[in-house]
């Protein structure tokens, strides 16, 4: 009977570990880009309801924008319940790229977290959230793009990464999103929209 009770134990606890990591794979994924141009659509499918008038249903898209290893660019783009948002790599991602120079090649990061605070704080990022899909358009293709695990020290170089982009640019974030479901107006966007744009 112990025996039982033990395998059982080990068992509850391996799907508890593996229910964990599939949680935290499914609030990160990661890109990469060429000289050709591509966009992005983030789609909230409703994860944490479809309430458009409550903030708790509303995601963020926190994106990081690296070259040769250096980062280049961050921000938010927030998505509406059952809503989309887009943004175009040469356009919104690498127009203003912190360097100075418009990268070529380089890889870009999305963290999605809940809207839950009416902010969108690539800087802060503590709980992602798995309420969001990407999909990348590239030479006439549509992918979805996988999640991947995130973990706490790549997190903490994100938050990092972004806070220093946003002390250069005097406070702002320098991604856009195209087009979004506006937040509906008892919700108050915070993100600082840099006056570049």
């Amino acid at each position: 009977m112990s025996k039982r009770l033990l395998f059982s134990g080990v068992c509850a606890a391996a799907m508890l570990l593996l229910a964990s990591n599939k949680a935290n794979a499914q609030s990160f994924t990661v890109d990469y880009f060429g000289p050709t141009d591509q966009t992005y659509t983030f789609v909230n499918f409703g994860w944490h309801g479809a309430d458009e008038f409550g903030a708790a249903s509303y995601e963020c898209a926190n994106i990081y924008v690296f070259s040769f290893q250096d980062p280049v660019a961050c921000g938010s783009c927030i998505v509406s319940p059952n809503g989309s948002a887009d943004a175009d790599l040469h356009t919104d991602f690498i127009a203003f790229p912190v360097t100075g120079v418009v990268p070529r090649v380089g890889v870009i990061k999305v963290v999605y977290t809940q809207f839950t605070t009416n902010f969108c704080d690539p800087t802060a990022v503590t709980a992602p959230s798995p309420g969001l899909k990407t999909f990348r358009t590239k030479n006439g293709s549509d992918i979805e793009l996988d999640e991947v695990p995130l973990s706490g020290a790549e997190l903490a170089h994100l938050n990092g990464s972004c806070s220093a982009i946003v002390a250069i640019e005097s406070g702002f974030t320098n991604l856009f999103c195209s087009t979004a479901d506006p937040p509906p107006s008892s919700i108050s966007n915070l993100i600082k929209i840099h006056p570049k744009k």
